[in-house]
């Protein structure tokens, strides 16, 4: 399949340098991105380890429902600051880091920022936008990528998964009075 080159999505002027560029015989490279794959099936704690947070250990892509939707929220409002994979921009930290088992991000203190937002730092409130259940699906996503083994790149629900989201007791999944997950 024959894709539109970068320099034609480009403005005006960036056209025609990339048309410029073409005529003088530069080659125009396209960045690629790499993707990590798993190979190895886990053993012992890592088999627990995938499961806890339904990574496939066969298809590191293959999760359950509720990482897969916490993968969708997080595409929806949170990969715009703290990038794809939740690796970080120039302004926002590294979440697969800050929630991993070296960061200093806890459960209910994940829960807090999201609902409260740090708005001296830039993070707006997610407040009453997301219900409690997408903020946990958000959360198990997270802890998928840190430390479940969740590769990098775009997941899918397992075969045979469950497709309901199921982090919370459905009386508390869409309460958006419901003040998080107990500290620890």
């Amino acid at each position: 399949m024959i894709t539109q080159p970068t320099c034609l999505r480009a403005s005006r002027i960036g056209r025609l340098l990339c048309f410029g560029l073409a005529m003088a015989g530069v080659a125009l490279a396209r960045p690629t991105r790499m993707v990590a794959q798993a190979t190895a099936k886990p053993s012992g704690g890592d088999a627990s380890r995938y499961a806890t947070y339904g990574v496939d250990p066969t298809d590191p892509h293959a999760v359950n429902a509720v990482v897969y939707n916490g993968w969708k929220m997080f595409e929806v409002y949170c990969t715009r600051c703290h990038g794809e994979d939740a690796v970080g921009s120039s302004f926002a930290p590294a979440l697969v880091k800050s929630v991993g088992p070296d960061g200093t991000i806890t459960h209910r203190l994940f829960f807090e920022t999201v609902t409260n937002g740090r708005p001296g730092k830039g993070m707006p409130t997610w407040g009453n936008l997301l219900s409690p259940e997408q903020k946990e699906d958000v959360w198990y996503y997270l802890r998928a990528r840190a430390v479940g083994g969740l590769a990098p790149g775009r997941p899918h629900i397992k075969a045979g998964a469950n497709r309901d989201s199921t982090a919370l007791p459905k009386d508390v999944g869409q309460d958006t009075t419901w003040k998080g997950p107990p500290a620890s």
